[in-house]
């Protein structure tokens, strides 16, 4: 006994009318593994609804079939409700920065590095250990001081930059 194996066609006006196509078996070997791929895909992702009887008429091309739950997708082209000719695409924002952001950014570098020239010399190194991610005991340990003295010089230290940088933060 031969075994026979068939292509769904979906019909164009009615999806729910599927007609078995004889195929070659080569043909259909190339071609089923990647209808049983898609509609595993779309089964884990919710957006098949087939039912089991159903499968038979799987032909992967979710955006015809009758059982797909494609609705619950949204493509970039979406256009958004409350904003005339605006789509969901046009309100990504990039992950370039503005030259805005460029040049506040610049400033406050600049801004910072006056602050921390005018800091004392143990200000500086308490701000050198703190951008290395040293702990007040390892910092008290470097400098030769107690933890309680590297806290209130480190609070001190911290203050004066915000305040003089209070504009940027």
């Amino acid at each position: 006994m031969k075994t026979e194996f068939y292509y769904p066609v979906r019909n164009p006006e009615n999806p729910y009318d599927v007609q078995l196509v004889p195929v070659p078996e080569d043909v259909y070997r190339s071609i089923n593994p990647e209808i049983e791929r898609t509609r595993k895909q779309m089964q884990r992702s919710g957006r098949c609804v087939c039912p089991k009887s159903k499968l038979w008429t799987c032909d992967a091309d979710c955006s015809v079939c009758p059982y797909s739950a494609c609705g619950n997708t949204v493509s970039y082209d979406t256009p958004l409700d409350d904003a005339e000719g605006l789509t969901i695409g046009d309100t990504i924002v990039s992950d370039e920065p503005s030259p805005e952001a460029i040049a506040i950014n610049t400033a406050l570098l600049e801004a910072l590095y006056e602050e921390l020239d005018r800091l004392d010399p143990d200000g500086r190194r308490i701000c050198q250990f703190i951008m290395e991610g040293k702990t007040e005991r390892e910092m008290a340990a470097d400098l030769g001081k107690r933890q309680s003295t590297i806290n209130y010089q480190k609070k001190r230290v911290l203050d004066l930059l915000r305040e003089a940088l209070k504009d940027f933060i």
